[in-house]
């Protein structure tokens, strides 16, 4: 059983993964305003709520790396956009979470930020090769609703990640540190 403790992380990641992409094919059309719409940010929330909050643990890196892998091909069919945003966003946010105060607050500026970051850099690779027309005036009202979205999946996903993160964290055996 402890084998599967270990895989706890990366399974839920998995669902995480299946439920952004029903969210983002089934809840599109409520996560517009006007017409500016807001991308679905459930997994990059994910990862960067684990990085906040198990700063130790380099093995979430290589989750991060193989999430961004599956979830590039399931949404895009190409590697690159997931691969590269979500192991970097966890890695940045294990570094922030050494000196920011472990708050709720302070982990949603750092959230608002990094969903901000990736929707502009999703925007950046999509407009460089050509799959994008987008103006700059219709991506930033686009990262105003984003943002509001972003604030509401944080506040419904924050104590479930804190606690997965916490009491299973990726490839560490914690029955080693009980007595």
């Amino acid at each position: 059983m402890s084998i599967f403790r270990k895989w706890v992380l990366a399974i839920v990641m998995f669902v995480a993964l299946i439920v952004d992409g029903i969210c983002s094919f089934y809840l599109h059309q409520f996560m517009n305003y006007g017409s500016f719409g807001a991308a679905s940010v459930i997994l990059p929330i994910s990862m960067m709520l684990i990085g906040l909050f198990d700063d130790t643990n380099d093995n979430e890196i290589w989750l991060a790396i193989g999430i961004g892998i599956v979830a590039d091909i399931y949404f895009y069919g190409i590697i690159g956009i997931y691969t590269v945003f979500l192991p970097v966003s966890c890695w940045i946010c294990q570094k922030v979470a050494r000196f920011l105060p472990e708050v709720f607050w302070a982990r949603l500026i750092v959230i608002l930020f990094g969903t901000t970051v990736f929707v502009a850099y999703d925007w950046l690779v999509f407009k460089a090769v050509g799959l994008a027309d987008a103006s700059v005036y219709t991506l930033l009202m686009s990262l105003l609703v984003n943002l509001g979205w972003s604030a509401v999946v944080f506040v419904l996903v924050y104590w479930i990640w804190g606690n997965l993160a916490q009491d299973y964290p990726f490839l560490i055996d914690l029955n080693a540190y009980r007595v």
